[in-house]
């Protein structure tokens, strides 16, 4: 306060100053008009009072007192009416941003924002544990979403609530008060959200990229726990509160350490080098080996993998696949140096061929299962806890946490002086506990109840044991899925011809994903064209690496081969439309009749041969970087947009049910010698979609008229894939298995196992041990 001497003049003026801020305080609306009446009379001259403004120096003219409160300095009373007026503007309007959120509502977030997060916490939990391995066997976006999602937002949820205990714990001692009941049963979720960081057993890596944060994590450790630390000592008051605060602290911090161990030995440079080498020069063998060359003796090496099988018959149907199991899991190692591109010798090619022939000799069903196993095991190490939980570290920690979390809970539950504490924190407290070890069961009952289990106790004898398991934790065990058993279609012609929605532009290709369930036919045709194959030099090297020209050569169709020497993105586009263009087509003749079906052109081939052109489609549209290097340039949103309108200018037809059917008989239709003169070709050079279109409706022309049609196109497909999938890098495939997995990805392993992929392209030297790696 500071007492301000003014004459009449100024008097007058400020008293009109004083009369503004109780109008504009009471009525806010009315500062428009003052504003406004100001302006009229203009803004006075500066007062030569201004400079007797002092206590000190008085006159004898009739002096107004008048007590004003301010932070500026006393000359500055008399600046210009425009910059008063603008400061009175600035302080409404800043007080008018701070009231957007009233009070009453600010009070009820202060209150209920650290019960919000730390519920929030462990809803993301229970969400990461019940869907976070379904993504394994399921390819619904749905569960995708909702998995990214929660796993995103996971850790920063349990920071924030952290972070809102240690504000509230400071603010207690900042204001000189004390720790009251609330505080201490809040400070009680501390170390409960340490275990939320720990995560869960059944994700700790939404991609692979994410197993090389680690290192970040590990920071992550240490900071949390000097945080959660620093509240456990500021709040330290020897009652029982605090005993079982200090025990799950060293709970959740175990499972944190465990979490970023798992991710260390998921990373990629860690998981190359945990594969053990063959054996190498400098090893004890090969010493050995060469001292007995020196010798005179003539050796010679053979790697035997040893696969156990069940001798039982009544034991593979109480336990399903278990001979397929074993040997999955005796081929894991060998999976894990392709997953990693690790590369080999001609002769494990030779090995592992004959390993798979004689495990399952011309059984698509069996190889497709041992291959479906070992996916799902090295999805549990890439992106699980499967690398710790199934040691005994990892089992006891599993087993202690366990009774650990239940004796706090019963502890807990005897509290005493509970009315001292808020019923709805009480509450809360009481539902972590709970979850957590609702969590910590489930896990456990999922440990039980997995393949890697399944597998341990066969390989020790407890048969009745696992049989007992299986029909009490999981009586569905013959329905066990491994992955996902569906393959993406993906038909240009089709989305083409319906009509799109605002969605399906915003969402583009994944609006095309139309799972379809493995066919048994596609699978014997895969396998037996596999089979057919003898190595990888005739993948790489058969017709100039020309996927499809083998097969036209074979059936005497090399007047198609053009159709082949394209780029492989052109060709996937042409085969795909010629085949949709036949499908429909030779299901109705002119008379409308179902066209007579030989063994050669079965509805089963024909059927297969659909779903295989639709499937290269979607690879080429949704995951172009499996296909081999120069693909996958196309902008799709574009292509179906030029097909619509090529449809529409050549084809009459409208959108009615059978519109598809209609479109792809007009297309065969389609006169395209008078499309490919020279003309047409200058006037559309430069349109690749109309390029397409019409090499796809002359493809499609000529097919109709050749007998054997669908061993042709089934002959180009397969050789498209297993071209395809020789391409693709193991990292790329490994990508994927988050997603559910790819058909490519299993036709890749299976080829792998065969000898017949860019991994083996060494041979041995020539001195060679005869050994038996078991």
């Amino acid at each position: 306060m500071i007492e301000v001497c003014l004459g009449k003049t100024g008097g007058a003026v400020l008293n009109t100053w004083v009369l503004i801020l109780k109008l504009t305080a009471s009525n806010k609306g009315c500062l428009t008009k003052i504003i406004w009446f100001w302006s009229l009379l203009g803004s006075p001259s500066p007062s030569p009072l201004s400079s007797s403004l002092s206590p000190a120096a008085p006159t004898k003219e009739k002096r107004n007192y008048c007590s004003v409160s301010t932070h500026l300095e006393a000359k500055s009373l008399w600046m210009p009416m425009p910059t008063v007026v603008s400061n009175m503007m600035m302080f409404f309007k800043k007080r008018r941003m701070v009231e957007v959120i009233p009070p009453k509502w600010r009070n009820l977030w202060t209150e209920w924002q650290l019960r919000v997060l730390i519920l929030l916490s462990l809803t993301s939990q229970i969400v990461l544990v019940l869907l976070g391995k379904r993504r394994k066997y399921s390819a619904q976006p749905w569960i995708r979403f909702t998995v990214w999602s929660t796993y995103l937002i996971a850790d920063s949820i349990a920071l924030m609530a952290a972070g809102v205990i240690s504000n509230d714990i400071g603010d207690v001692y900042d204001t000189g008060g004390f720790l009251d009941p609330k505080n201490e049963l809040t400070t009680f979720w501390a170390p409960l959200l340490l275990l939320h960081l720990g995560g869960t057993d059944a994700i700790t890596a939404y991609s692979l990229e994410d197993n090389e944060l680690w290192k970040r994590h590990l920071v992550g450790v240490v900071v949390q726990a000097i945080a959660i630390l620093y509240i456990l000592l500021t709040t330290w008051t020897s009652s029982l509160i605090s005993l079982l605060f200090l025990v799950m602290f060293f709970v959740g911090l175990v499972k944190y350490c465990e979490r970023v161990c798992v991710l260390y030995l998921a990373s990629e440079k860690k998981f190359r080098d945990s594969i053990p080498d063959v054996p190498t020069s400098g090893s004890k063998l090969m010493e050995k080996c060469k001292l007995k060359a020196m010798e005179g003796y003539h050796l010679t090496r053979h790697e035997v993998i040893e696969v156990e099988m069940l001798d039982d018959s009544t034991h593979e149907e109480c336990i399903p696949h278990a001979n397929e199991l074993l040997t999955a899991y005796n081929l894991l190692e060998m999976a894990k140096r392709f997953f990693v591109d690790l590369i080999l010798s001609f002769e494990d090619g030779a090995e592992c061929r004959e390993l798979m022939k004689f495990l399952s000799p011309s059984n698509a069903s069996k190889c497709f299962k041992v291959i479906e196993i070992e996916i799902g095991l090295i999805y549990d190490l890439l992106y699980t806890k499967a690398n710790v939980i199934y040691s005994l570290l990892g089992i006891a920690r599993r087993i202690i946490g366990i009774f650990v979390t239940l004796i706090v809970l019963v502890l807990f539950l005897t509290l005493e002086e509970k009315h001292l504490y808020s019923k709805i924190d009480l509450t809360i407290a009481l539902v972590l506990l709970a979850a957590a070890l609702l969590l910590e069961l489930y896990e456990f009952r999922e440990l039980l109840i997995s393949d890697q289990t399944a597998h341990w106790l066969i390989t020790q004898k407890k048969i009745s044991f696992l049989h007992f398991i299986n029909s009490t934790l999981r009586p569905n065990w013959n329905t066990k899925r491994r992955c996902s058993n569906s393959i993406g279609q993906c038909s240009l012609l089709s989305f083409s011809l319906r009509k799109t929605t605002l969605l399906d532009d915003m969402l583009g290709f994944q609006t095309y994903d139309i799972p379809q369930k493995h066919m048994d036919d596609i699978k014997c045709l895969i396998f037996s064209e596999i089979e057919n194959v003898r190595d990888w030099a005739q993948v790489r090297g058969t017709e100039n690496g020309r996927p499809g020209r083998h097969t036209l050569k074979k059936m005497a169709c090399l007047d198609l081969a053009w159709s082949v020497e394209l780029r492989f993105d052109q060709s996937i586009l042409i085969w795909q439309m010629a085949t949709e263009i036949c499908y429909y087509v030779s299901q109705t003749n002119d008379n409308g009749e179902r066209e007579s079906m030989d063994e050669t052109s079965g509805e089963g081939m024909r059927r297969s041969c659909h779903y295989l052109s639709r499937y290269m489609l979607y690879l080429l549209v949704s995951h172009p970087i499996m296909l081999p290097l120069g693909t996958g340039n196309i902008k799709f949103g574009r292509v179906y947009a030029k097909v619509r309108e090529f449809i529409k200018e050549h084809v009459n037809t409208s959108y009615k049910q059978n519109v598809l059917k209609d479109a792809c008989k007009g297309l065969s239709e389609v006169k395209t010698e008078i499309m490919l003169t020279d003309d047409a070709r200058d006037k559309h050079r430069s349109d690749r979609i109309n390029f397409v279109m019409f090499h796809a409706c002359k493809l499609a022309s000529t097919l109709a008229s050749v007998e054997n049609k669908w061993e042709i196109i089934k002959g180009v497909w397969l050789e498209m894939l297993i071209h395809a999938a020789s391409q693709c890098r193991g990292r790329d495939h490994a990508q994927q298995l988050r997603r559910g997995g790819e058909l490519l990805t299993h036709v890749w392993l299976l080829m792998a196992h065969f000898g017949q992929t860019y991994h083996f392209q060494i041979s041995r030297g020539s001195t060679i041990a005869d050994a038996i790696l078991r």
